[in-house]
């Protein structure tokens, strides 16, 4: 069974020097607020690695398609003064997965959306 509408999830992974965290996030923060606030922005979360501090996972799901993301979304300006801000925290390239969800098979539990804000 696939969903109905196209669900482009993208996984990225950043490694940040671990003394550089804090400036790593100061750079994202606006970022992820402004990726959330996209109204092709159907969910936006990041996770870290409790055992490698200094690696990060975002994970975007977006309406539209990979070509629409690097096309339209990736050349927002924000993304202009986000990589000059945090390619001086990283450890090595950032890596980014696209993948399609399937819709089969998922689910969640109320508790998962505990501390997320709710996008309009």
């Amino acid at each position: 069974m696939s969903h109905p509408t196209p669900q482009l999830t993208l996984f990225v992974t950043f490694h940040v020097q671990p003394s550089k965290i804090e400036a790593w996030k100061e750079a994202h923060r606006p970022v992820w607020a402004a990726c959330a606030a996209e109204p092709e922005c159907i969910l936006f979360d990041v996770f870290h690695d409790p055992a490698k501090p200094g690696v990060f996972r975002l994970v975007e799901v977006w309406s539209e398609s990979r070509e629409w993301f690097e096309t339209k979304q990736l050349t927002k300006p924000y993304y202009d003064t986000l990589w000059e801000k945090s390619k001086p925290t990283w450890e090595k390239e950032v890596e980014i997965e696209y993948f399609e969800r399937l819709g089969e098979g998922g689910s969640y539990k109320g508790s998962y959306l505990e501390g997320m804000k709710r996008m309009a």
